[in-house]
């Protein structure tokens, strides 16, 4: 039976017996700046005081058009559109549903194929599920996704776990250029594959493969966007700009329910309305309290250059999780970019996902939270993508709870503190 949470502060989360949890996995990979700091709270209550909600179609708010501007600065090339929507999920629909919009508006109905990589995921809602790779969230739900978007997926490449350059071309010549409205990639990989990043000659081709056959490339940062890679976009270590990028998680921080489409201008202007005022959405989609908790986080992560501190971090961190590997038979590798990082692990085929569940278990009996990642018995992994604004300390406490947790699984080596897993990371 899970705990009851309590309260929470910075990277440690504790029940209602007082019992402490290390936050390994930034809740759902979204706590990216801890829980509970000041800034962010006293500007909830700034706005709490003010005025919580008012609905789109009523009013504008200036916190939401600040959030808009300063989402344009901090993105690559020319993505200054923005439409807000209340998880990730929502936004790749939004997004999709753009797509369609797009080449409609066109007069090109007949490219409404959406390629998307097997592993992936993309969100939970009918649309956005339909565009993922991930058999396990699919399963039972073929019927209600047969009539959603249509998907060709990517084999991964013998070489690998995510798709190649070469995987990505055959796909696209196989479904043929004119067909093919979009594709949908993630610049590392989450849950699905366990942190494996996308091969950067792979993103490379795609923009040049969507600029030379005319169909638009979402990179879904849901995950990744706003430092969790050690920059600010996952797409920046490949050094392109998609057409239409998805944000969420790490944009409230976890403190609140909000995503973000953004849209190139040259996008948004095959559109006769201004993007934010496409006629999609939901509810509470950009609300004043929301749209100010966010821009509340992202002024932090600017002015606390988050995304280089998270890299120095995953610099820390990835020596002591590489000890770990070659201290317990039960790790096969360690894979990430930045704080995105996941342990891939010897599993059983006949009980997937197994080994992964056992970890995380055994890692909350010793007070430290895990994400369970992996489509596959091939993928089966465990994510460890603490908040950006882990210490070193706390880091070096991670690696020893993770410790004792393997050791707990398979007793291959006694427990050790964190100065043995250092020596050996050499």
């Amino acid at each position: 039976m899970l705990p009851i949470v309590d309260h929470a502060q910075g990277v440690f989360v504790y029940d209602n017996e007082d019992r402490e949890y290390l936050d390994g996995c930034s809740g759902a990979v979204n706590v990216n700046i801890g829980h509970a700091v000041p800034e962010i709270v006293s500007r909830m209550h700034e706005q709490i005081d003010r005025i919580s909600f008012a609905y789109r179609t009523q009013f504008r708010s200036q916190p939401l058009l600040d959030l808009a501007g300063r989402l344009a600065e901090l993105a690559p090339g020319d993505l200054n559109q923005a439409q807000f929507s209340n998880s990730g999920s929502e936004a790749v629909e939004a997004a999709l549903r753009l797509v369609t919009l797009v080449n409609a508006r066109a007069h090109r109905p007949f490219k409404c194929v959406v390629l998307s990589e097997e592993p992936s995921y993309h969100g939970m809602t009918t649309g956005a599920l339909a565009a993922s790779g991930h058999p396990l969230r699919r399963q039972g739900l073929q019927s209600l996704l047969a009539n959603q978007v249509t998907v060709a997926r990517v084999r991964s490449s013998t070489e690998g776990l995510r798709a190649s350059a070469e995987d990505w071309e055959d796909a696209i010549n196989e479904i043929g250029p004119a067909n093919l409205a979009a594709v949908i990639i993630e610049p590392v990989g989450g849950a699905s594959s366990g942190a494996v990043p996308a091969p950067l000659d792979a993103l490379r081709r795609l923009r040049e493969l969507a600029d030379e056959h005319r169909f638009l490339l979402i990179a879904d940062e849901v995950m990744t966007g706003l430092g969790r890679t050690g920059r600010w976009f996952g797409c920046d270590h490949a050094g392109i700009v998609p057409d239409l990028m998805v944000l969420g998680k790490g944009l409230s921080g976890g403190y609140v329910a909000i995503a973000a489409l953004l849209v190139s201008d040259r996008v948004a202007a095959a559109l006769d309305a201004p993007v934010g005022q496409m006629l999609f959405g939901h509810t509470m989609a950009g609300a004043p309290l929301a749209a100010a908790t966010s821009l509340a986080v992202v002024d932090y992560l600017v002015e606390h250059d988050i995304p280089r501190r998270a890299a120095r971090a995953g610099e820390h961190l990835r020596p002591l999780l590489d000890a770990l590997c070659r201290r317990h038979p039960l790790v096969t590798e360690v894979r990430g970019t930045g704080l995105q990082l996941a342990l891939g692990l010897h599993t059983d085929p006949d009980r997937f996902p197994g080994i992964s569940l056992d970890l995380t278990d055994a890692a909350r009996d010793q007070g430290l939270l895990l994400y369970p990642a992996g489509v596959t018995p091939a993928t089966e992994s465990v994510l460890v993508t603490p908040p950006l604004t882990i210490s070193e300390r706390e880091s070096d406490e991670l690696a020893l709870r993770l410790d004792r947790a393997l050791t707990s699984l398979v007793p291959s080596a006694p427990a050790g503190d964190v100065r043995e897993l250092l020596a050996t990371s050499g």
